[in-house]
């Protein structure tokens, strides 16, 4: 008898603390990662640029947490189109037998946002981004991982970088 009420007692005290940490979390303005909030005005939108791109593809995976990526233009509250990106790798030091030693690699795009009725949100704007890594000519195959994994990552971080800044928008709407 007492061991039942230990019992109901314990799974009492865990059901309050689940009840408990779940209100803090929905308190505290707890969201997914990856999800943003996009002006209401922006809640379609056409991804224009190459469809094998992987900026293109993290787009699309990121907005799927906050808006609606459609298939068509004519279906879009606006357009957001990848008019150029590009890698480059350059070296930043070489020891003294010319071996390089620490690299650079750059990603940029250029990206513009415009809503179907013709307003330009975005014209052409510029993202750089940089990371320096240091390469350990012991270790080719880790060398030759770890700046994929670089280039890889630049790709994720431009596109959460877009989508803050389309989330930054003061979007105007038009009433008629």
């Amino acid at each position: 008898m007492m061991n039942n009420r230990t019992n109901s007692f314990t799974m009492l005290r865990l059901v309050t603390a689940i009840c408990l940490l779940s209100l803090l979390l929905t308190g505290c303005g707890f969201k997914l990662r990856g999800s943003f909030e996009l002006p209401a005005e922006l809640q379609k939108i056409y991804i224009a640029g190459s469809q094998n791109s992987d900026l293109v593809r993290d787009l699309k995976e990121m907005l799927d947490y906050s808006a609606e990526v459609v298939t068509k233009r004519s279906e879009a509250d606006a357009v957001l189109t990848i008019n150029k990106e590009e890698s480059e790798n350059r070296t930043l030091s070489v020891d003294s037998r010319g071996k390089v030693r620490e690299s650079e690699m750059q990603y940029s795009v250029i990206y513009s946002l415009v809503k179907v009725d013709g307003e330009v949100l975005l014209d052409n704007e510029p993202l750089l981004l940089v990371r320096d890594f240091i390469n350990d000519e012991n270790d080719i195959i880790g060398r030759t991982n770890e700046s994929t994994v670089i280039a890889r990552d630049l790709k994720r971080d431009a596109a959460q970088q877009i989508l803050r800044r389309v989330q930054a928008l003061k979007v105007n709407s038009v009433t008629q």
